[in-house]
């Protein structure tokens, strides 16, 4: 089949495809065109061919998935989301490619995975640095105000309760501070 001419293999796809054909059909049309193609080999490439279809199809439906979680989370952290779809695409890459995984020197596929948890320990290590910026920000801001209040002690207590419940939604909403914003 991959011996085919470039438009007569599109032809071939199209009626496939678009037209759901029999493969009697288009091996009909292959001989009218001047090209023998046994059903098997046409059978073949047919399921090659609505493989490709089904992968693409796939792919476009996670892809605007992800699109549409990213636009109802604006405040997701993009780093992490890009990650984890690369970590899947490479484990699904290695698990329906068996053939081509064994070609691949175990030396890169490991490359691969060094450079995903390098990548995973640096946003890590980038929420915590902003966490603890965060924490000292809030307590600097709370040692200005209660300087500010110290002669009212009735605000100092309320200021304390109030402080606190709203450092606690700061740093600690999902366990962990979003460095996407």
């Amino acid at each position: 089949m991959y011996q085919l001419p470039k438009a007569i293999l599109q032809g071939v796809d199209e009626r496939l495809v678009n037209y759901n054909m029999s493969y009697a059909d288009i091996r009909a049309w292959l001989a009218e065109k001047g090209y023998k193609v046994s059903q098997a080999s046409l059978s073949r490439y047919a399921f090659k061919v609505f493989e490709a279809a089904q992968r693409i199809a796939d792919d476009l439906e996670k892809t605007k998935a992800v699109v549409d979680f990213i636009g109802r989370n604006p405040d997701l952290d993009t780093t992490e989301a890009t990650s984890a779809i690369l970590k899947s695409g490479l484990l699904q890459k290695i698990s329906s490619a068996e053939e081509e995984f064994n070609d691949m020197p175990i030396e890169k596929a490991g490359r691969l995975f060094v450079q995903l948890s390098k990548a995973e320990a640096d946003r890590k290590r980038t929420a915590a640095a902003v966490k603890k910026k965060a924490e000292l920000a809030l307590d600097a801001m709370n040692d200005d105000i209660l300087d500010a209040i110290k002669h009212h002690p009735d605000l100092v207590a309320d200021w304390h309760e109030v402080f606190e419940r709203a450092k606690k939604r700061i740093l600690d909403e999902e366990g962990n501070l979003d460095t996407g914003s």
